[in-house]
């Protein structure tokens, strides 16, 4: 039996014990404990693993050693993968990605006949991040929680008992190409023992029990991890635990001095927040302070979307994406948000000004807004208020897509982001059926901004039918208008799948499509033109031939 000091990472506190039956070197077992701080990102808490070895086909040549090898090598590729996902992805999703990574690699190993003669390998584990307990399973092993004396067991081995009696193992990584694990999340409480167990033959109670306290029985093979929680976070990671606990101020002045900021003027004052220019005495730098107004905490929805643009504004690290300074703790004495002060326009401003944008300029822009989008998906975050106010045309010819307070990230699945948002005439039909938002509907808001852009400042939208661009500015190319037309339809399916996609047919029809200037198409005329065409020809011959009866 090993007894270790409590670990702790994330706002987590777990006293570790462990025991096995054989030692480490001959047994088909591996256990670990890991904080996320270890690998540089504390935030993701603490992962407890129990992963066996299994010795099938060219695995049972090499025996225990090649099956705790294995064992091992999985534990710490998935401690490795899992705490290295990005920041935005939750737990489920960051461990999927590991564990679909490493089976993909052991299974190539096991099939290939390999002279290390690697094992397919069950895995059971704990993951503490956030307010929650992740439960990751595959294979044999099982979990159980000690809760006020009642026992409850969370997860059990998925061996299938075949005629004979002998267990046959349905479900490993690295066993088929293809992983399947189960994944729950559960409640943690104080005081709470988990029990992690492998190799245990009998399910008796007074078995259980006495793992619980390290007690094994009698085995060739087993072990037991026990971890008891003496310290929980009360906030998950989007929630920005340290902001929320910010007081509020009035609004400040011009003139005013906030923890080194000297004050400047108002640049935008919205119901809820104000935004202020300011000087960073400390860091000698132009910045911009969004300040939340007494009203936000009326709105539960976009209190909470200010401390997830908080999080989210200090994680985005793209190119055309604005990005929010982190302050220290102890400099920060009321709550508000830190950004660069770009010097330009908004979107919104610029297209209502004539002329409107020309092709180069348009798509140019168009494109930027695509990769934004695109930086913002690769590490799960749907922004879901894209729109001409929340885009920035800097004055060195940067574009900067704004405002993450509606951002919706699949990962964490926050209760607050799945709730409908942003702006009306931007959203996608079925995001009003109650949808959630996803790549397509992002898309959808992109083509609805980029028509405007290129119409100057029109929606897209008739009294019964969609208005195409061509209508509007016939000396646009078709395929700029079919770009958009794509873009735009009712039907998700119907659109492009991302904005890397959408991207794509712009810059395809932009490079191949000189050939489809207004001088090069052939005419076609609408039904309103052929009418006036129709009538006047009409008028003409009614005139000549009354002027000859008048002769």
């Amino acid at each position: 039996m090993e007894s270790e000091t409590p670990l702790l990472s994330g706002g987590w506190q777990i006293a570790t014990g462990f025991a096995a039956s054989a030692p480490q070197q001959q047994s088909r077992r591996f256990y670990a404990v890991y904080e996320g701080s270890a690998f540089g990102h504390p935030e993701r808490g603490l992962i407890a693993a129990l992963a066996r070895g299994h010795e099938t086909g060219n695995a049972a040549e090499a025996g225990a050693k090649g099956a705790n090898e294995a064992a091992q090598l999985v534990v710490h590729s998935f401690a490795e993968g899992y705490f290295g996902a990005r920041r935005t992805l939750g737990t489920k999703r960051a461990a999927h990605l590991a564990l679909t990574s490493i089976n993909d690699w052991l299974y190539g190993q096991t099939v290939a006949g390999n002279s290390r003669h690697l094992a397919p390998v069950s895995l059971t584990a704990l993951l503490f991040y956030g307010d929650s307990v992740g439960v990751v399973h595959i294979g044999s092993g099982r979990l159980y929680r000690l809760r006020g004396g009642e026992v409850t067991p969370l997860m059990r081995d998925d061996r299938r008992t075949i005629v004979g009696g002998k267990a046959e193992l349905v479900r490993a990584i690295g066993l088929d190409l293809e992983i399947s694990v189960d994944f729950e999340e559960v409640e943690a409480q104080l005081g709470d023992r988990f029990l992690l167990i492998s190799g245990l033959n009998s399910l008796s109670s007074d078995v259980v029990l006495a793992a619980f306290d390290l007690q094994l029985p009698p085995a060739a093979d087993v072990v037991a991890v026990v971890l008891d929680v003496l310290g929980a976070p009360g906030n998950t990671p989007a929630k920005h635990g340290d902001l929320a606990d910010l007081p509020l101020r009035p609004a400040p002045r011009e003139g005013d001095v906030w923890d080194g900021f000297v004050i400047g003027k108002t640049v935008y004052r919205g119901r809820y927040t104000i935004l202020k220019i300011a000087h960073d005495t400390v860091e000698n730098r132009e910045v911009v302070l969004k300040i939340p107004l007494p009203a936000m905490l009326q709105d539960e929805i976009f209190s909470a979307g200010f401390m997830r643009e908080a999080w989210i504004g200090s994680t985005v690290r793209g190119n055309n994406v604005a990005r929010y300074f982190e302050l220290a703790p102890e400099r920060r004495s009321s709550l508000y948000l830190v950004m660069p002060y770009y010097r330009g326009e908004t979107l919104e401003a610029r297209l209502i000004r004539p002329p409107p944008f020309n092709l180069p300029d348009g798509v140019g822009i168009a494109l930027k807004l695509c990769e934004a989008v695109q930086d913002l998906a690769a590490i799960q975050i749907v922004h879901r208020d894209l729109k001409p106010d929340n885009i920035m045309l800097l004055d060195n010819n940067e574009v900067k897509l704004l405002d993450l307070g509606l951002a919706y990230l699949p990962g964490i699945d926050l209760r607050d982001a799945v709730k409908p948002g942003g702006t009306l005439r931007y959203m996608a039909p079925e995001l009003l059926r109650g949808t959630q938002a996803n790549a397509r509907s992002e898309v959808y808001s992109l083509a609805v901004t980029i028509y405007r852009m290129f119409s100057g400042g029109a929606y897209p939208f008739g009294q019964r039918e969609p208005v195409p661009l061509c209508r509007l500015r016939p000396e646009l190319p078709s395929w700029i208008g079919k770009t958009l037309q794509i873009a735009l339809s009712p039907e998700p399916s119907q659109r492009f799948a991302d904005a890397g996609e959408m991207a794509k047919s712009l810059y395809e029809g932009l490079v191949s499509g000189a050939e489809d200037t207004p001088s090069n198409r052939r005419f076609q005329p609408s039904q309103l033109q052929i009418w006036k065409t129709a009538t006047a020809a009409f008028a003409i011959g009614f005139f000549f031939l009354l002027a000859r009866a008048l002769l």
